[in-house]
């Protein structure tokens, strides 16, 4: 990463876990993060995706509730994507603090004076800018039923 940035209008949610007890490593840990986030914008009609090597959701602006999955090699791999979700993990012990945003309806404008996630040029989106009018508590309850479902024991 290197920047963070947290505002009004994303829901942040750090979970404590205890991977030990849970019975998983870190890369499962933040691969249940990002199916909690998928699944979520999947309630709401949203596709989210994964980009290899580079952790958060991503939405496909030009279709983003399209199902097609992105095919063949680019040179860019983030070429039409915003990123609507980051993740930030750290660990200690085992537990996990630290966590997951959403970008529900926020200012953007931050973002332009930073690198989200480390990387250049990258467009940081929010559910407002692809069009869905959703409420912050609408999405904080949904995601938050999602992390319980998905990081139970």
């Amino acid at each position: 990463g290197q920047v963070t940035y947290h505002g009004p209008g994303q829901v942040v949610a750090y979970p404590l876990i205890d991977l030990k007890r849970l019975g998983i490593y870190v890369k499962e840990y933040v691969y249940r993060l990002e199916h909690c986030v998928i699944k979520t914008l999947e309630g709401f009609g949203i596709t989210g995706q994964r980009v290899a090597g580079a952790p958060g959701i991503y939405v496909e602006l030009a279709d983003p509730s399209g199902h097609a999955a992105r095919t063949g090699p680019r040179r860019d791999p983030f070429e039409g994507l915003g990123k609507i979700a980051a993740l930030g993990i750290k660990v200690s012990r085992h537990c996990t603090y630290h966590g997951v945003a959403l970008n529900v309806a926020m200012d953007l404008e931050p973002y332009s004076r930073i690198n989200p996630c480390g990387y250049a040029g990258l467009k940081t989106i929010d559910l407002s800018t692809i069009g869905l009018s959703v409420a912050w508590s609408e999405a904080a309850q949904l995601l938050g039923q999602k992390l319980a479902t998905y990081l139970a024991p």
